[in-house]
């Protein structure tokens, strides 16, 4: 029989009319509208200064923030301040940036009343409590039903509101400077593929964090744009080696779905009140075991086996786990009920979002004192989670539940505020043309190349090198060189031959050059932290070293090598060190007792926290 071979007309992109201008002016260009970003743009507007805003997504539906699932700040009226800072100063493993956590004690019950005020914290009925939505699976009639509590809705009303135009679906490639400051950026409409320059006096990046590759976790468009481009301008990148701690459901591990419909369909429930003065050394210490030392566990030793039935309910925790106020049952006025999401399958497999940094640990450093958000490069600044590292809470998230979503709209506002003030005292530079056109050139070359790498191989093939739990997870000398030499292959010879046949394919590309020099400077930095603490486990050094006590920035020499830097932190910050060891760390990782020469018995969670 004569063999035939089929071929299919493959079916290209149809390109669609960009409903924008190819030219923008303003003051204030604020890159990415997600907490951060948004609070950034109305920040800089309400001191009278014209503000755009550039989103890759839809504000509100993109990057992280159409998830967060909770929201914590700080009642003066009832919660202890001192409390607060003993957990978080242990619970971080003695590497929080008091000087941003004292500004979410100080300002996070403003930012909760300005987000109420906007809607975005209304409260939705739990699903399991409203109707028959949970026992049928309904969550297309659930959210339906409860579509005028949506806070997703909210970003382009409350935009609306203070009258600041933004572009959706466009992506920044490159951003402009003349050498001394910050000029402005260039941006490309993703499904037109029309090249947009927005000249500015200030800049304010707030893109998000990012993953290789979503596994589990609905992190999709954050692809490290806004740390890329820093790195570019030679700013520090620090907090790369301290590792995101969302698991997926060990029967399903690619599956999103499972273990994120109800609790994302839901409210943002509210949080906080947890801490007190007699509990806050174990709360930190039962948040670091439960977070972080059941992931390098489940990591070493494999989690635990399942159909896929079992079912979390967070409802039934204790109030310590799942954040909800010690006077909710008691004081009417305190409506901190805590995380109480209607139950979802059970996640168990560390490596939900390879590639993205623990909240807040993240992005360009600015400084241990520097409050403005501003950068080294004049008229530039950073804001949010996976572009400014803040580090308010440390090297884990130990008073996590809700406290990013509340802390970044604090940082966007410190940094819509300071760019406002550099605007206006910044003249409006003129970009020549022919520099524009040659960036434009660059950006569009993928599309020109007759042979080349398809994006969405090369991402296929980075998920593989960092995905693996001895990279991610539990690392070593030997893992992690193993895996910088092949990141570093991708970085020389597949990056500079990638190639595009459709502007979605072109962002594809870009984001491909962000994520290998993300993996790059990831594994540099974990190279260079020898040392466990926090999420950040190394096998072969499985214990704390005080030497350590640190940022350890990543950034772009004059010779273009990446190098490392550390910077320690005031002692002040970094607890008692004449306490015994095994008092000094209220939580251990696996091996680390036996490395350091105590045995399990000698805390009263040894046992659990050791891996025994």
């Amino acid at each position: 029989m004569e063999n035939k071979i089929r071929t299919m007309e493959i079916e290209r992109p149809v390109s669609v009319p960009c409903p924008y201008e190819s030219e923008y002016t303003t003051d204030v260009l604020v890159i990415g509208c997600g907490f951060a970003g948004l609070n950034a743009a109305v920040s800089a507007r309400e001191k009278g200064l014209r503000v755009l805003v550039i989103d890759k997504g839809k504000p509100g539906y993109s990057g992280l923030s159409p998830w967060p699932s909770s929201f914590r700040w700080f009642d003066k009226e009832r919660d202890d301040p001192e409390a607060f800072r003993e957990a978080i100063r242990k619970g971080g493993d003695y590497l929080s940036n008091m000087n941003w956590f004292n500004a979410w004690i100080e300002e996070s019950a403003e930012i909760k009343k300005r987000l109420t005020e906007w809607g975005i914290l209304a409260q939705y009925p739990k699903a399991s409590e409203a109707g028959d939505f949970y026992a049928k699976e309904d969550f297309v009639g659930y959210r339906e039903t409860f579509d005028k509590f949506d806070r997703h809705k909210k970003w382009v009303q409350v935009l609306n509101q203070y009258e600041i135009p933004f572009l959706e679906r466009t992506m920044v490639a490159q951003l402009l400077t003349n050498g001394e400051r910050i000029v402005g950026a260039i941006a490309m409409h993703i499904q037109s593929g029309k090249l947009i320059t927005a000249k500015a006096k200030a800049v304010v990046l707030a893109t998000g964090s990012g993953c290789y590759r979503p596994a589990g976790y609905p992190l999709g468009t954050d692809t490290f744009d806004g740390e890329y481009m820093a790195y570019q301008l030679g700013l520090p990148i620090a907090g790369k080696e301290f590792e995101d701690f969302h698991q997926t459901p060990a029967s399903a591990p690619g599956n999103v779905f499972l273990d994120n419909h109800w609790q994302y369909l839901e409210n943002i429930w509210l949080c906080g009140g947890d801490v007190t003065r007699e509990n806050a050394e174990n709360y930190a210490a039962n948040k670091g075991n439960i977070m972080m030392m059941s992931r390098a566990r489940g990591a070493i030793y494999g989690p635990k086996v399942t159909n896929g039935t079992e079912i979390q309910d967070v409802a039934q925790a204790n109030y310590t786990r799942r954040g909800g106020s010690r006077h909710y049952d008691t004081d009417p006025g305190d409506i901190r009920s805590g995380k109480m999401s209607t139950p979802t399958v059970a996640s168990l497999l560390p490596g939900a979002a390879v590639g993205m940094s623990c909240h807040l640990t993240g992005g360009v450093f600015c400084g241990m004192d520097n409050m403005d958000c501003s950068t080294a490069i004049k008229g530039l600044y950073v804001a949010g989670d996976g572009t400014h590292s803040t580090s308010p809470s440390g090297a884990a998230y130990p008073c996590g539940v809700g406290f990013t979503s509340c802390f970044c709209s604090i940082d966007g506002s410190h940094a819509g505020r300071a760019a406002a003030a550099f605007a206006e005292t910044a003249d409006q530079e003129t970009i020549p043309a022919e520099e524009i056109e040659a960036l434009q050139r660059e950006i569009l070359a993928p599309l020109s190349a007759e042979k080349g790498f398809d994006p969405n191989w090369a991402r296929d093939v980075l998920q593989s090198i960092m995905a693996p739990y001895w990279v991610n997870v539990a690392k070593s000398e030997e893992t992690l060189r193993a895996a910088l030499t092949q990141v570093r292959y991708m970085k020389e010879h597949v990056i500079p031959r990638l190639a595009a046949r459709s502007s979605h394919d072109l962002r594809l590309c870009m984001e491909m050059q962000h994520k290998v020099l993300s993996a790059e400077m990831k594994l540099t930095a974990s190279l260079a932290r020898q040392e466990s603490r926090g999420s950040h486990y190394r096998e072969d050094y499985p214990f704390r070293n005080d030497d350590y006590l640190c940022y350890i920035t990543v950034r772009k020499d004059e010779n273009g090598t990446m190098t490392t830097e550390r910077i320690p932190l005031p002692e002040e910050w970094t607890g008692e060190h004449s306490v015994p060891y095994e008092q000094r760390y209220q939580f251990y990782f696996p091996g680390e007792p036996e490395a350091k020469g105590f045995t399990p018995a000698e805390n009263k969670f040894g046992k659990e926290r050791a891996g025994k």
